[in-house]
């Protein structure tokens, strides 16, 4: 049966166990010291003995097994104070062999046994009484030779005075010590349980923003759906397809905001990351700079590119946050300037690469430059009210920046416009074929099957590919598209991650391990979340593609391109 005592015995005996190396060392060094004090031979019997009581302790005191009874408790105490009373007995031996000299060597000796059995026993109330007992009787004994050697004077009694006080000062240093093992042990549990409250609350608030992130990104997906069908389509009036133009701008906007605040908690949780492939600079600014031409001449502005020809080689990198760090600076450039323009300069340094915008807006002032990067700040308090935005896309930008082992810095006077220079290193790469346009691929009729349990996302998504005249079969849960899987082949399998009851994976893992003509069918997994572990788990689970939400044509488009083309990949090869 254990007692309260217990646990704290067992961490004693096993910091003696582990003890009992160095200890063997310094016992061959007392060994020497009081050679000349009690003889040779006294000394190896001294030495063996003690040598045979720590082989015990090593063998005995594993892992606590000792003290799992109380005869094991009881031993291992005897071993505590035998071992006590072997060490302390050079002390005597020296005061009987060398009188007043022998009892100053041996005074010293025993107050070296009493400070080791303060640091071995912190832990142990009872190891610590094992092992102090014999002490505290040499301690009398030592004070009784003294009283007689000096003729019952006051030094005997100073002396034992003196070895009361040794005991009691060794007693109140080893209580002090327990307490502050105690107090250490209590702040390690407190911050451990503050630990996994923490963890705890960022896994509450990853699964928070999941579900957010999930529900708003359905209706964003039919807003920009609906808007471009609207806007295409045929005898469309000019002003409905201005007012779907401002539908379409206000569903993007949305989608900024949210993909900001997604990727904000990706940074505090650390799990944003940079991937590595070949690509070629000088067409991923000439895609990013065509995007927002329209908006520059929309406000009179003049969307400038110097330097193209200093990046036209292929590099390795990643494009997608380089573009998202540039439309950024190119989107805030164009927001706070209402005339002149704004210049894309493009310079290099061997395989650094200087992306720099420069607008000839209303400038920075030092102390809008000293924050500038601190997220949910922006300029000035007018800025939110007049321009919109959370005040994160600098912040996530030059983290991205620092991903990609580069910097974002930023500088201005005011009323002289801003300067905002990206610089990342990339290394050379070969170049390579351009994927095959989206379009083209799809130009022939594809069989489409759409696994979502919202109906707004299964009509957003029929009208993003209607154009490309593809074959679009629904499924509202996952046990329906089991259902319409076995029943008719398809060629690509659009699947909501989540779903009430059977999610995606699971759907996909039965699709995977069943028989039907889509066993191998290429599933592409739709999520808003788009996390490493969440994609992690899509492919353990068979998935072969990601497409995130809410779906943007062109990337839905090429992922169902890529995943055809793979497939026929495979195809190949196995016909091979």
């Amino acid at each position: 049966m254990d007692t309260p005592d217990t646990p704290d015995l067992a961490g004693a005996l096993m910091a003696r166990r582990e003890g009992v190396r160095p200890n063997l060392i310094f016992a061959v060094f007392y060994a020497l010291c009081f050679m000349p004090v009690v003889g040779w031979r006294a000394s190896v019997v001294w030495l063996s003995a003690y040598g045979v009581l720590q082989a015990a302790e090593f063998l005995l005191f594993r892992a606590g097994r000792a003290i799992n009874r109380p005869a094991g408790r009881r031993i291992a105490l005897l071993l505590l104070a035998l071992n006590s009373t072997v060490f302390g007995s050079l002390a005597i031996a020296s005061i009987l062999a060398r009188g007043p000299w022998g009892l100053v060597c041996g005074g010293l000796f025993l107050g070296v046994g009493v400070l080791k059995t303060v640091v071995t026993s912190q832990k142990s109330r009872a190891a610590y009484a094992a092992s102090m007992a014999p002490y505290g009787v040499y301690l009398m004994v030592t004070a009784i030779f003294a009283w007689r050697l000096s003729g019952a004077s006051f030094f005997g009694v100073a002396i034992g005075m003196i070895s009361v006080l040794l005991v009691f000062s060794s007693t109140l240093l080893w209580r002090s010590a327990a307490d502050a093992l105690e107090a250490q042990r209590e702040a390690r549990e407190e911050a451990e349980e503050g630990r996994r409250v923490a963890e705890a609350a960022v896994d509450a608030k990853s699964a928070f923003i999941a579900m957010v992130s999930h529900e708003l990104r359905t209706p964003i997906s039919a807003i920009l759906a609906g808007a471009e069908a609207i806007g295409r389509r045929p005898g469309a009036e000019p002003a409905l397809r201005s007012e779907a133009e401002l539908i379409g701008q206000s569903g993007r906007m949305m989608r900024s905001l949210l993909n900001d605040l997604l990727d904000l908690a990706k940074m505090e949780a650390g799990a944003m990351r940079i991937e590595t492939v070949a690509f070629d600079p000088a067409a991923m600014v000439t895609d990013t700079t065509a995007f927002w031409r329209a908006e520059a001449a929309r406000k009179g502005l003049i969307l400038t590119v110097e330097g193209l020809e200093r990046v036209a080689d292929w590099r390795r990198g990643d494009p997608t946050r380089l573009r998202q760090v540039l439309n950024n600076l190119l989107s805030n450039a164009l927001k706070f300037t209402e005339t002149g323009g704004v210049v894309l300069a493009l310079d290099r340094d061997g395989d650094h690469f200087a992306f720099c915008v420069a607008d000839t807006g209303p400038g920075l002032t030092p102390a809008q430059l000293e924050r500038l990067f601190t997220p949910f700040e922006q300029g000035s308090a007018s800025t939110a009210r007049t321009h919109g935005g959370t005040g994160l896309g600098l912040s996530i930008s030059r983290h991205l920046a620092h991903l990609m082992g580069g910097d974002l810095t930023a500088d201005g006077t005011p009323g002289q416009g801003a300067i905002f220079t990206l610089s990342v290193p990339m290394e050379p790469a070969q170049p390579h074929e351009a994927p095959a346009n989206a379009a083209v691929e799809l130009a022939e009729a594809v069989r489409v099957l759409v696994v979502d349990d919202h109906e707004i996302n299964r009509r957003a998504v029929a009208l993003m590919l209607e154009p490309f005249g593809i074959e679009l079969t629904e499924a509202a849960s996952g046990q329906e598209a089991l259902d319409l899987a076995q029943a008719a082949p398809f060629d690509v399998i659009l699947m909501d991650v989540y779903m009430p009851g059977l999610d995606g994976r699971e759907t996909c893992r039965r699709l995977r391990a069943g028989a039907g003509p889509n066993r191998a069918t290429p599933v592409i997994a739709c999520t808003a979340t788009g996390n490493d572990r969440d994609l992690i788990e899509c492919r353990e689970a068979g998935m072969t593609g990601h497409a995130a939400k809410p779906f943007d044509p062109r990337d839905l488009v090429a992922a169902l391109s890529q995943a055809m083309e793979r497939q026929d990949e495979d195809t190949r090869a196995a016909v091979a």
